[in-house]
């Protein structure tokens, strides 16, 4: 099932639509065993001009408002009600795809692009058989979640699965199965885990990999990503690119947290305390803008772990714990300032790069003893 997705993201992010889309039920004659190798769409549902993109689209695709895209950010998310309909989903020259349960494929895809990174969950209901090459210049890192029901959503994340350009995949799936995928540049990788770690050597994602995933700690990452996805697909408001920049780094620290063995040794570190006063001056740059952690490892060239001893040592709290408090007090200020009339708590916790509201919340009361909603109406007060 990862390779269904995958393949679709890669689809999706050359295609770049800016409306949203939603499939929709289409009868079909449906058979056991439906193959097809080396799908290609009809010249007359190919387009080469971006004006013309939705225009392109199989007559089977209907334009949904349902969804919130801008030049940073776009959600889609597809029906599966047959099999067929996978054939307009995937139409890569190098994908087969083969069901092997008779009666009808009932699933969902639900697709985010930010900025040239790509997030997707889907499931199925039937047996399959997928394989191909995903892309020949992108990295695919796909998640499997539990598979014991048909169909329905888990966030049970047993396996990373990870191909780098050109790898080739083969999965066979018997009960249908509930999964993931992020397709993303070798640079942004090398940029995210940043200089002198493992996986920060383009050549590390060469081979195909798997990786059994503690559950907790998978269940965690699952629920953290769709959280994500949430977020995104609520959207009202258009974001900026750093705010884009933000939530990718987002994406890929959940993802990867299994993958993130790094060895730290032999890498020269500055003093804790010029490295804390580095990365404070680096966060102030940002402004009200959050800040993603791997920002400073990469801007500091140094690990992660080299940064959480610094801070560690010179604040007496995580660096993670410290940028959330600010992100915090940032939140607070907006709340309280509230130039926007339709600035809403929700929006907020979003622009602060919270993506589960209710932990915002929580985190919020803690730190200010109130909860935003009683910010925002004091400030509504005074207006």
């Amino acid at each position: 099932m990862i390779p269904l997705l995958a393949t679709f993201v890669m689809r999706s992010l050359r295609r770049c639509d800016k409306a949203p889309l939603r499939w929709k039920s289409v009868d079909y004659q449906r058979h056991s065993w439906q193959r097809f190798r080396r799908v290609t769409l009809p010249a007359q549902f190919r387009s080469s001009s971006a004006g013309q993109r939705s225009q392109g689209m199989p007559r089977v695709v209907e334009i949904s408002n349902q969804s919130f895209s801008d030049d940073a950010l776009a959600t889609r998310v597809m029906t599966i009600d047959s099999f067929e309909q996978l054939r307009a989903a995937t139409p890569t020259s190098n994908s087969e795809i083969i069901q092997l349960d008779a009666g009808a494929m009932k699933g969902v895809l639900k697709h985010a692009t930010i900025a040239d990174l790509s997030l997707g969950f889907g499931t199925f209901s039937r047996a399959l058989i997928s394989r191909g090459v995903y892309s020949n210049d992108r990295i695919t890192i796909g998640f499997l979640f539990d598979g014991s029901n048909r169909a329905q959503r888990s966030d049970r994340l047993e396996t990373i699965r990870t191909w780098g350009p050109g790898a080739e995949h083969e999965r066979r799936h018997i009960n249908g199965a509930s999964f993931g995928a992020i397709s993303v540049t070798p640079a942004q990788v090398a940029t995210f885990f940043g200089p002198d770690t493992r996986f920060g050597d383009p050549a590390a994602w060469q081979r195909a990999g798997a990786f059994r995933v503690d559950p907790e700690k998978g269940g965690a990452a699952a629920a953290e990503l769709r959280n994500i996805m949430a977020s995104f697909e609520s959207r009202s408001q258009a974001i900026t690119r750093r705010h884009a920049d933000y939530w990718k780094r987002a994406i890929l620290e959940a993802a990867t947290a299994a993958l993130a063995n790094i060895d730290s040794a032999g890498v020269f570190v500055p003093s804790a305390v010029r490295l804390v006063r580095r990365a404070q001056e680096i966060i102030e740059d940002f402004g009200s803008t959050p800040v993603h952690i791997s920002q400073l490892t990469t801007a500091l060239r140094v690990p992660r772990r080299s940064l959480e001893r610094a801070f560690d040592e010179v604040v007496g709290i995580s660096p993670a714990r410290y940028l959330r408090h600010k992100r915090l007090c940032d939140a607070r200020i907006l709340l309280r300032e509230r130039t926007d009339s339709r600035l809403t708590v929700a929006e907020v916790a979003f622009r602060q790069g919270f993506s589960d509201f209710g932990r915002f919340s929580s985190y919020y009361r803690n730190l200010f003893g109130e909860n935003p909603s009683e910010t925002l109406r004091r400030s509504q007060s005074k207006i």
